[in-house]
């Protein structure tokens, strides 16, 4: 990876819809030469893949939640991930260092909406803890790490 990849998985970061043609005027490449860059760095598995970033609040869903768990054991871990891959309002499920085990990010319609989830989580997930934070405003949101030197 060099500099030149660099400014094209940065431009498709900020702009995953944006056309090899539209990449070449800003970094003087050819086509071609743009694509085969492309084409390489998702099969080198630098670019997973493209994605669309939704606002939470026009699709009616303005809560966002981070939450904090402790499974009971290690016999829930399927189960909380079969749960939460199933489920299109946890948009995120990372196991953690620390005090808990897993922190899930939930979007919902309301706060009675995420109430239900929680109950659900607790209830039927092997959840013995969980501490709940609500997102207020979110000033950064960013689907790349970028290297930090080449």
């Amino acid at each position: 990876m060099d500099e030149l990849d660099l400014q094209i998985i940065r431009l498709l970061a900020q702009h995953a819809d944006m056309t090899a043609t539209q990449i070449k005027k800003i970094i003087n490449l050819s086509i071609p030469a743009v694509n085969k860059r492309i084409q390489r760095l998702k099969e080198n598995g630098i670019i997973k893949n493209f994605t669309v970033i939704t606002d939470n609040k026009k699709i009616g869903k303005p809560i966002v939640a981070y939450i904090f768990v402790i499974l009971q054991s290690s016999d829930f871990i399927s189960s909380l991930l079969e749960y939460a891959n199933a489920d299109d309002d946890i948009l995120e499920c990372s196991a953690v260092t620390g005090e808990y085990d897993f922190l899930l990010k939930i979007c919902a319609e309301s706060i009675e909406k995420l109430d239900e989830k929680l109950t659900h989580l607790k209830k039927y997930r092997g959840i013995v803890k969980s501490n709940t934070m609500l997102s207020l405003t979110n000033y950064k949101y960013s689907t790349a790490a970028f290297p930090s030197s080449l």
